[in-house]
């Protein structure tokens, strides 16, 4: 009898811990800039190891992204490349108030070819203006994309724009425009530095000054109704010391104090 009441014991032992509910992964669906994609796959990793969350990430152009989220589109999280695009989404109510902060910044590069072994010394105006007349220029859509936009206020800051733009080829984000360098598809183009670091089929041959053009900036923030616990333990994890040292690593400015 106690041989057969233990028994007993251990079945229900074992119908209760077959039934008790078990601790699952939860979501998070982050929409980022085209530019953050080797770097916020780094960091989605440790949050990933460290958390036990899943990440998943869509990388576009910032006013496709945003566009999407005008329409609905699932996402928690958006890390987008300008402040004006994150305010347009903000004005329209569909970002959580105080769950916004911008934690990068990055800088804009002229590049070539690898295989161009012309020397470029100076990177003064005159030559910035040699090197962007020689042939065509790979830019993001100018009037739309973050990387393009800056590219062409950095471009009438130098009072080059009119001279250039006969031979600008516009593409729907900064990677695509990179692709082109990188395949001699266009003499040149215009990208974010962090771009050049990831594709050794091109080089950096001259830097836009920073005060050229609008500071490079990404804010992030919560999409209005998702700022879920794991949600909001993911935008922290990203101004955390272990996330900060990822982005460093691409070649990102880590911005201290920004809101």
């Amino acid at each position: 009898m106690l041989k057969s009441s233990f028994s007993a014991l251990c079945l229900a032992a074992g119908v209760f811990l077959a039934t008790a509910p078990s601790v699952t992964a939860e979501q998070v669906t982050v929409f980022a800039a085209a530019s953050l994609q080797e770097a916020l796959s780094d960091v989605i990793a440790g949050y990933e190891a460290e958390s036990g969350h899943e990440v998943t990430a869509s990388f576009a152009g910032s006013s496709a992204l945003a566009r999407q989220i005008e329409f609905g589109a699932p996402a928690d999280v958006i890390m987008l490349a300008n402040v004006k695009w994150v305010a347009h989404l903000d004005a329209k109510g569909l970002l959580e108030p105080e769950r916004k902060k911008i934690f990068l910044g990055n800088s804009l590069s002229v590049i070539v070819p690898a295989r161009d072994v012309t020397e470029y010394a100076t990177g003064d105006r005159a030559e910035l203006s040699q090197i962007l007349k020689a042939g065509r220029v790979a830019m993001a859509l100018v009037e739309a994309v973050p990387a393009g936009m800056y590219g062409k206020e950095a471009l009438q800051s130098l009072g080059l724009w009119d001279a250039v733009r006969p031979n600008v080829v516009e593409t729907d984000n900064v990677r695509a425009a990179l692709a082109l360098v990188a395949l001699g598809e266009v003499a040149a183009g215009i990208v974010y530095a962090t771009d050049a670091m990831v594709d050794d089929r091109v080089r950096i041959v001259a830097q836009f000054p920073p005060s050229s053009h609008s500071d490079i900036t990404y804010p992030a923030a919560i999409v209005a109704g998702q700022d879920r616990p794991e949600v909001v333990e993911f935008m922290t994890y990203l101004d955390s010391e272990v996330a900060r040292a990822a982005f460093v690593d691409r070649g990102f400015l880590v911005v201290e104090g920004a809101r």
